[in-house]
C-alpha cells in the first residue's frame, strides 16, 4: 500500500490566470532592459584644441580636429533631453553590503544576525559604450577629457565633471495603449561623472569584410540615485 503525506497546501489557486493578471498590468509587465537612453548634462568648455596642447602630452601641436569634432558632438550633450543617441550600450552600478552570522555571545547575549559590518562600495564604475562612427566621438571627444583630467584632475578652476543619466523606457503607457514617444520607467542619475579610461578601442582583425562596433569608455562618479519618475 502506498504511503500517504498530508503536506500544507500554498492555497495558490489558478496560477496561469494569476500570472496572466501580470501582464494586464502596466506596472507588472516585464520591462525591456535593453531599451534605454543616456544623458550626459554637459561637455566641459575646456576640452579644447587649445587646453589639450597645453598639456604638453601629445607629440605634435598640430591639430587634430578636436575643435571641428567637438561642433559635430555638442547637440548630443547639455541635458535636457539632449539625448547620447551615440550610447548603445551601458554597464550600471551594483549594490553589496558584507553581512556575517556572528555565533559567538555579547554581553551574554546571543546575537541572532545577520548582521551587516559594513557598506561596501566595489563598483563604483559607469561603462558605457559608443558607436564607432566615422568621426569618432571616442577619440576626438572622451580621450581628450580623460587626458585633460590626467594632468588636471578634478580641480575647481578645471571642472571636468558632468552628470550622466541612464533613463529606462517603456513603449507603452498602460497595458494596453502605447505611445509614440515612449515613457521613463526608471533612472539612474551618476554624480560628478569623470572618464578615465578606454577600454577596447581598435581590438579588430582585417578581413575585407565591414565590422561596425562599439567602445566602451569607463566613468568614475562620487555618488548615484536610482528613482522612478511619478509625476
Amino acid at each position: 500500500m502506498a504511503a500517504s503525506y498530508d503536506l500544507e497546501s500554498s492555497n495558490a489557486s489558478n496560477l496561469r490566470e494569476s500570472f496572466y493578471e501580470l501582464l494586464q498590468r502596466f506596472e507588472t509587465f516585464p520591462t525591456a532592459q535593453n531599451f534605454f537612453l543616456v544623458d550626459i548634462a554637459k561637455l566641459p568648455a575646456e576640452i579644447t584644441q587649445e587646453k589639450v596642447n597645453e598639456l604638453g602630452i601629445r607629440a605634435t601641436t598640430q591639430p587634430s580636429g578636436l575643435d571641428k569634432a567637438r561642433q559635430c558632438f555638442e547637440p548630443y550633450f547639455g541635458g535636457g533631453k539632449n539625448w547620447m543617441f551615440l550610447a548603445t550600450g551601458v554597464d550600471l552600478t551594483t549594490e553589496r553590503a558584507s553581512v556575517n552570522n556572528r555565533g559567538r555571545t555579547i554581553n551574554g547575549l546571543l546575537p541572532v544576525g545577520p548582521f551587516i559590518e559594513e557598506k561596501e562600495y566595489p563598483d563604483n564604475d559607469l561603462d558605457i559604450q559608443f558607436s564607432d562612427t566615422n568621426i569618432s566621438v571616442v577619440d576626438s571627444i572622451f580621450r581628450s577629457w580623460i587626458q585633460l583630467y590626467s594632468v588636471y584632475g578634478n580641480m575647481p578652476d578645471e571642472d571636468l565633471t558632468t552628470t550622466v543619466t541612464i533613463s529606462f523606457l517603456a513603449k507603452q503607457t498602460t497595458n494596453r495603449s502605447f505611445s509614440f514617444e515612449p515613457v521613463i520607467t526608471k533612472n539612474y542619475i551618476y554624480h560628478d561623472c569623470i572618464p578615465y579610461i578606454i577600454k577596447n578601442e581598435n581590438v579588430a582583425e582585417y578581413d575585407g569584410d565591414v565590422s561596425i562596433g562599439n567602445v566602451t569608455v569607463g566613468w568614475r562618479f562620487s555618488k548615484y540615485d536610482v528613482n522612478i519618475p511619478f509625476k
